[in-house]
């Protein structure tokens, strides 16, 4: 892949990804700045090994949203200077979908478990069409499958997460 070829190829997963990642950053992060800062670590090292990177099998989303997931720790543990504000001053936060941070963080881990559950490709599509909020027809282009297929995947996934959901609260019943 010449370089002018791997530029445009990464700038084109750049523009696919920037808001997904925003997204994944500030809800690890907490902080705007911080988790800019993550997302624009992790586009320079993924662009540094991008031959190798689009080369592979694996998702690309997937390895990026862990890399910000770790590049967010490491920020983290290199912080020296952080400023502890005693809980009382803390504001109550809610989520994007106006229930309170703690529980929203608690259901984000509990649906990452269960997406992580389904065969790769009903997870790639999941991830790509619900988590990402890409149609089908996109998703399909993305992925080299038709839009039936990632139909037909959707469905499949969401009777396996009702499946475990069931499983779960059958086991929480117990």
């Amino acid at each position: 892949m010449s370089e002018a070829d791997q530029g445009v190829d990464f700038e084109a997963f750049v523009l696919e990804t920037s808001a997904a990642f925003d997204a994944v950053a500030r809800a690890e992060a907490g902080d705007l700045h911080s988790a800019q800062d993550a997302v624009q670590v992790v586009y320079e090292r993924m662009f540094r090994s991008w031959e190798r990177l689009s080369t592979n099998q694996g998702s690309l989303v997937a390895y990026g949203r862990t890399a910000l997931k770790n590049a967010v720790k490491d920020q983290f543990r290199s912080n020296k200077k952080l400023l502890s504000v005693p809980p009382q001053e803390l504001p109550d936060r809610e989520s994007s979908i106006g229930i309170p941070e703690a529980a929203y963080e608690m259901i984000k881990e509990g649906i990452d478990d269960l997406v992580a559950k389904l065969p790769e490709a009903q997870r790639q599509v999941i991830t790509l069409c619900v988590l990402q909020d890409m149609s089908p027809g996109q998703a399909g282009r993305l992925l080299g499958r038709k839009e039936e297929t990632v139909k037909r995947y959707i469905r499949a996934a969401i009777k396996n997460l009702q499946k475990y959901t069931n499983e779960l609260s059958e086991e929480e019943t117990a």
